[in-house]
């Protein structure tokens, strides 16, 4: 997945509002690289399969 429009995370001297929103823009980003991630994960166990169906 392509990071490079992802939100910066805030420095250690921003305020609870700054945080909140990095944490609601972000969330998304989080959630589609766990979907990615238990696609790819989804797509290699049924790979293993086949190649046992020998």
């Amino acid at each position: 997945m392509d990071n490079s429009e992802r939100p910066e995370r805030p420095g250690p001297d921003a305020d609870a509002a700054e945080i909140a929103e990095w944490m609601e823009k972000d969330f998304g980003w989080a959630l589609a690289e766990g979907m990615e991630e238990a696609s790819n994960e989804g797509t290699e166990e049924k790979h293993e399969n086949d190649s046992n169906d020998d």
